[in-house]
């Protein structure tokens, strides 16, 4: 079993070496939230840091976000590496630019297993192949439970579970298209509702309930996102 961290792109700022002790794999980046995409520079600093493999992750994009997170994935993939750069992936678009890239490999990302977790299996394990898809990430045991015959690895998120997103921003009151100063920061807020009965949590424009790691003959990587309350 592979372990792995998730890290925002503000939290690697001052980050030591033994911080990262015992994962076998960083991951940076937001599947959310297109302001929150790494710079090329911050990316390979946390490369040099970590000493491994570091993946990546972007989330839905409109064409902007599109552009630069296409400019961003050029720019790592100049740099060598032992194996391809792997990028989670929530965006048709950019998934296409990817098919194209022998450099990278697409991990397919939470918001995408929503839709792609309901194709039958041959269909499902043709696509991967075509589009050389290196694993699927979900965080939800029901997903996990609709890849049953999946050919390739899953990977599942804890200790939150995704629920909802959407591109307008309650910190800055205004919808997250251009760029910001990140207000919201990598804090998870507990919110409150007599509606849900259970524990909810908001990370800038995405809002989740608590998770535990999962362990299933299909989950071949555990990702731990990096928690600040």
């Amino acid at each position: 079993m592979e372990n792995a961290i998730s890290l925002s792109v503000t939290e690697p700022a001052g980050l030591k070496p033994a911080a990262l002790k015992g994962y076998d794999r960083v991951y940076l980046g937001s599947e959310f939230c297109q302001n929150k995409l790494p710079t090329a520079a911050a990316f390979l600093k946390l490369e040099k840091l970590f000493g491994g493999p570091v993946t990546l992750v972007t989330p839905l994009l409109t064409d902007g976000g599109l552009d630069q997170a296409a400019a961003l994935v050029k720019a790592l993939c100049a740099v060598k590496r032992r194996r391809p750069l792997e990028v989670v992936v929530n965006d048709w678009g950019l998934l296409r630019l990817l098919k194209r890239n022998k450099a990278a490999r697409p991990v397919l990302g939470r918001l995408l297993m929503w839709e792609i977790g309901e194709m039958d299996k041959p269909f499902l394990n043709a696509f991967l192949r075509e589009y050389r898809a290196a694993g699927v990430e979900t965080d939800d045991p029901e997903v996990l439970a609709k890849l049953k015959g999946v050919s390739g690895p899953v990977h599942f998120h804890y200790p939150f579970r995704f629920k909802s997103v959407t591109r307008f921003c309650s910190y800055i009151r205004d919808f997250n298209s251009a760029r910001c100063r990140l207000e919201c920061g990598p804090a998870f807020v507990r919110l409150s509702s007599r509606a849900i009965p259970e524990p909810i949590y908001m990370q800038g424009n995405a809002y989740f309930i608590p998770n535990k790691p999962l362990r299933h003959p299909l989950v071949k990587r555990l990702v731990k996102t990096s928690v600040k309350e």
